[in-house]
């Protein structure tokens, strides 16, 4: 009776740890080029000048894209490729960043390693596979990877679900 047991038990504490590395209890999100989820667009702007000049619509909806192929992005933008900002009811919920490629980070790990230190997050909060790391956290999610050059991307999802319903009904 006692050796299935014994046959069970660390298959049922792997299954638990497994478990416990996806899941993540915190709560703040991280900033990244001093951006924030819920920033205002006058925010984003005095926060990025004068390498972005986001403009606001009256309904407050915007997906503001800016790259920098020809031309290496200068100031506190150094080192991104791309970006995407997505505002919802006037909201910052999605911020999207492509960087140059060999910029900073060698490696998924070292890139992990440095979002963890600019925030609250560990590196049990990640999950990854095949390249791509994210984290599902109380309210937000981050994604990254290096697959075809560094990308990360930080999504409020209580405003993207908003989204979703919203794009729905129209």
């Amino acid at each position: 009776m006692m050796k299935p047991i014994l046959l069970i038990l660390p298959i049922l504490l792997l299954l638990s740890s497994a478990n416990a590395q996806s899941e993540c209890a915190v709560s703040e999100p991280p900033s990244f080029l001093n951006l924030r989820l819920g920033m205002t667009v006058s925010e984003v702007n005095s926060m990025t000048r004068p390498e972005l000049k986001v403009k606001a619509k009256s309904d407050g909806e915007r997906i503001f894209f800016k790259n920098w192929i020809n031309k290496p992005a200068k100031g506190n933008m150094t080192g991104v490729r791309a970006v995407y900002l997505r505002f919802f009811e006037g909201r910052l919920y999605d911020i999207e960043l492509f960087y140059e490629e060999g910029f900073r980070w060698p490696d998924l790990e070292s890139l992990l390693s440095e979002v963890n230190r600019s925030s609250i997050l560990t590196r049990e909060n990640w999950n990854v596979k095949n390249g791509y790391a994210e984290a599902d956290c109380e309210g937000f999610a981050v994604k990254a990877d290096q697959v075809l050059g560094t990308h990360i991307q930080l999504t409020d999802m209580g405003l993207f679900a908003q989204v979703e319903k919203s794009r729905r009904s129209n």
